[in-house]
């Protein structure tokens, strides 16, 4: 995607344009473009979203507008429903998509989409996965369950198990290594080694996956991997850190592939209302031979 943006501020003189002129003034978009941009939510307007093309806004405010020419249409495809009870609803996330908006739209999202087909629902969300990476997703539908959850990640009273296809094999070990953004990379990236950028402490366990885990899985190098800690791009920063990147995984050097190989497979946790354990699981049906 050839993502563009820009952040600028608003001058006494801009007082009397509107957005869509503001921002045909101060980036490289014409109007048209602009209010496309406005439409899709790629404008914020003091760190808010903004869709009207005629809003008048005050000095001193700073705008950001992202666009990317690239976006596809808005999918339409169902996102599905694994599980499903009065308090909590889960889902697999098909890979490619954002979980939340991202600077250019919200309205690409796993979040937009499931409200979409789901007007109802309320959601509150407590874990993301990468756009690229499939599988489960877990979201409370009250304030109650909302609560639970919160804990539960907070304390990280779970079990949360990927499954990844790798290059080359992987003997089972334990990573605990700090994980925080490489300071100047562009695109943006995550580390263990390096000029960290508020580095955090991380805790993944990894193992082989075994010949029933993987039935009908396409053949390769799989292995299973357990989070203790949430942080951004964990797995796949600690497999570099190991020197196993996963396939396809262009970002951190893994092999060429037209996919991200790394799925969100099972989330085994205490139900946030009633207590009782319950084991989710997204079959990784996209990874079928």
């Amino acid at each position: 995607m050839t993502l563009r943006k820009w952040t600028f501020t608003v001058t006494p003189e801009d007082a009397e344009l509107r957005l869509d002129q503001l921002i045909a003034k101060h980036t490289e978009l014409s109007r048209r473009t602009a209010r496309e941009a406005l439409k899709l939510g790629g404008v914020q307007v003091d760190r808010k979203r903004v869709k009207v093309a005629g809003k008048l806004v005050k000095p001193g405010l700073e705008i950001r507008v992202a666009f990317d020419p690239d976006l596809p249409p808005v999918p339409t495809t169902p996102i599905p429903i694994v599980f499903e009870d009065a308090w909590i609803i889960a889902v697999d996330k098909p890979a490619g998509l954002a979980t939340q908006g991202t600077w250019a739209s919200d309205r690409h999202d796993l979040l937009a989409l499931l409200k979409a087909q789901r007007p109802d629902l309320q959601t509150f969300l407590h874990h993301r996965l990468d756009q690229g990476t499939s599988g489960l997703l877990v979201l409370a539908k009250d304030p109650k369950a909302n609560k639970g959850l919160a804990e539960a990640f907070a304390s990280r009273d779970l079990e949360k198990l990927y499954l990844a296809r790798l290059s080359e094999p992987l003997e089972a070990c334990t990573v605990k290594a700090p994980i925080g953004r490489l300071r100047g990379a562009d695109p943006g990236r995550f580390g263990c080694e390096g000029d960290l950028m508020d580095p955090k402490s991380a805790h993944t366990d990894f193992r082989p996956a075994t010949a029933e885990e993987t039935a009908g899985l396409v053949p390769g190098h799989w292995v299973v991997a357990r989070i203790h800690t949430g942080r951004t791009h964990q797995i796949r920063v600690h497999l570099v850190h190991l020197g196993r990147p996963i396939l396809g995984d262009g970002l951190y050097g893994g092999a060429p592939s037209d996919r991200l190989w790394l799925h969100a497979w099972r989330l085994g946790l205490q139900h946030p209302v009633t207590g009782e354990p319950l084991l989710l699981e997204a079959p990784p049906v996209r990874f079928l031979g």
